[in-house]
């Protein structure tokens, strides 16, 4: 069975988008386990994934909007929260990643590894980093900016 990820990724975009926290069962799974690696964090149960986003301290202003989600050339867009940079898969199983303006202004990267029963994520590990600056001393090593096409 192949999964229609970019549909699924628009889903939890849009509910996100308009904090419809409710509605993440057409996302997750009854029984889904959300794993957070650099915090040790795991939730499962949906009432345990949507009480995480329920209980954000801060709100998320603004719409989260996908883009064109294509993996060769990945496609750049902005938008006041979340923006969806790409999302590459096949059959049960893909990777999104995601740029996020949290509420505090910060620029954060977002990748979401997950697996599907078929049609909803049953299982996901959800990474974080921060922007931060380039190291000096890599200068000499690194594609000028025009050429590395990230945001």
């Amino acid at each position: 069975m192949t999964v229609d990820h970019k549909a699924l990724i628009d889903t939890l975009t849009d509910i996100l988008g308009r904090s419809d926290f409710r509605t993440l069962g057409a996302v997750f799974t009854p029984d889904a386990e959300i794993e957070f690696p650099q915090s040790g964090e795991r939730f499962r149960g949906i009432d345990n994934i949507r009480g995480q986003f329920e209980d954000y301290p801060g709100h998320f202003d603004g719409t989260v909007r996908a883009v064109d989600l294509t993996d060769h050339p990945p496609t750049y867009a902005l938008s006041p929260s979340y923006t969806v940079i790409s999302v590459g898969g096949s059959e049960l199983e893909a990777t999104a990643t995601l740029r996020v303006r949290y509420p505090d202004n910060s620029m954060w990267w977002v990748v979401l590894a997950y697996e599907t029963d078929g049609q909803r994520v049953r299982r996901a590990k959800v990474y974080f980093a921060p922007d931060f600056e380039p190291a000096p001393w890599r200068a000499k090593y690194t594609l000028p900016p025009s050429e590395t096409g990230t945001p």
